[in-house]
This record gives structure tokens, C-alpha cells and sequence, in this order.
């Protein structure tokens, strides 16, 4: 194998901070009541708060000492699941709070609803649902894939979980640990965000479901609508 042959890990002919004698790297700070991720060799840690939203991606300035260039996209990946998993776990562990108070339904109208209006918007409601759980379906039953703007950093997720996330090891040679944290960062809440639009996680909207939703909320006036009360 020639000289050209041999890949070089980064740190053969690295800076004066990767020529000094080498040691476990130095685990990233994080405030003591975030909810964190770490990899197994300690050298990235992922924040997120309560609501599993990413924070922070925090990786050791020596990292290069423990982990090939070529797979630090992988230390990422369990960094980022395990913190999510410390947010779930709270979210079950925490009480269960109490329901908020509902406000008052609009005013209803006295006006009279045939047969055949009542089909009609049985039959716009069912519509209506059907296109959310097939849109929801699109959503959350295929990978979604997100690149950095850098173009350095490509990361996949599917049903909530990071399955991976990729990074040019050239890049990584001579980039800032600051620099890589913040595309890594940016993949992982793009990756979060667009895997169930802010839209869909409403839940189903439509004038249709607002007007049958308002109806339902008042039984005895639905009824006097319908002609089945006086």
C-alpha cells in the first residue's frame, strides 16, 4: 500500500493541541438539571429540554484522540437518541397535570339542519380526516432526510428516531468543534421539526370539523336542530 493509499485520521499531522500527549478527552459541561445524551466514549453530549427539543450539541475538544472523523456522525446519533429517550422517560415519571379549563362554546345557531345538511357535513368531516391520516401517514411512516446548510452534516430520522447522521470526515479535519456542533445541531431540530409539521401536530383542522365539533358540544341544541326536540 503507497503512502497515498494510507487514510489519515486527522490528528497524524494535526495542531499544536493534537501533538500533545493524549488522554481521555475532556467531557463538554452542561448545566445540571438539562436532560442529556451522551455516546459510549463520553466525547458527544446532546441537551433537550422537557419537550424532547434539542438544545445544545456539545463535543469534547479532543474528540479526535477517541473517535475516527469518519464515524462521528454515529457518536452524534447516540448522543441524540439517548437524550430524547431522557425526555420521554421524564415525560412518563411526571404527574400528570390537570386538565385546563375549557372555555365556553360560541353561541349556537337555532337555525333549523335538514337531512340532507347533516350529510353533507358528515361527509366533509370524513373527507377531512381522511386527508390528515394520509398526510400523517406520508409523514411519519417514511425517512425523512435533512442536510445542513454547510452541506457538511446529512442526517435521517424516522418515527422520532435519529437512525443516522452523516458528516464529510475531510470537513471534520479542519473544522471548528464550534463550527461542527452548530450544523450537527441544526440537522437534528430541522430533522425534529420537520418530521411532524407544526400543522399535523394540531391534529385535524378544517371549517367542517369546527362546525360538527361546535354542534356535538351542546346535545340538546343539536337535537332542537335536528327537529328531535321541540
Amino acid at each position: 500500500m503507497s503512502d497515498d493509499d494510507v487514510y489519515r485520521f486527522g490528528f497524524e499531522d494535526g495542531d499544536e493541541e493534537d501533538q500533545r500527549p493524549r488522554s481521555a478527552p475532556k467531557e463538554p459541561e452542561t448545566p445540571q438539571d438539562a436532560l442529556v445524551g451522551r455516546d459510549a466514549d463520553g466525547v458527544v453530549t446532546v441537551t433537550v429540554n422537557e419537550s424532547a427539543e434539542f438544545q445544545a450539541v456539545s463535543i469534547a475538544t479532543r474528540w479526535r484522540q477517541s473517535v475516527d472523523p469518519r464515524v462521528l456522525g454515529s457518536a452524534v446519533t447516540q448522543a441524540a437518541n439517548a437524550a430524547s429517550m431522557a425526555a420521554l422517560v421524564q415525560q412518563i415519571d411526571r404527574p400528570a397535570e390537570p386538565a385546563p379549563r375549557q372555555e365556553a362554546p360560541p353561541p349556537q345557531s337555532d337555525e333549523r339542519i335538514t337531512p340532507e345538511q347533516a350529510l353533507r357535513l358528515m361527509d366533509a368531516v370524513s373527507a377531512d380526516l381522511a386527508r390528515f391520516t394520509q398526510r400523517m401517514n406520508e409523514v411519519v411512516d417514511r425517512p425523512l432526510t435533512v442536510e445542513s446548510r454547510g452541506g457538511h452534516v446529512r442526517g435521517t430520522i424516522h418515527r422520532g428516531q435519529i437512525l443516522d447522521l452523516e458528516v464529510d470526515p475531510a470537513w471534520t479535519h479542519s473544522a471548528r468543534v464550534t463550527e461542527m456542533q452548530q450544523e450537527f445541531l441544526e440537522v437534528l431540530r430541522n430533522l425534529r421539526a420537520q418530521s411532524v409539521p407544526a400543522d399535523l401536530a394540531q391534529g385535524p383542522q378544517s371549517p367542517a370539523i369546527t362546525e360538527l365539533t361546535a354542534l356535538v358540544s351542546d346535545p340538546n341544541t343539536l337535537l332542537r336542530r335536528v327537529g328531535l326536540l321541540p
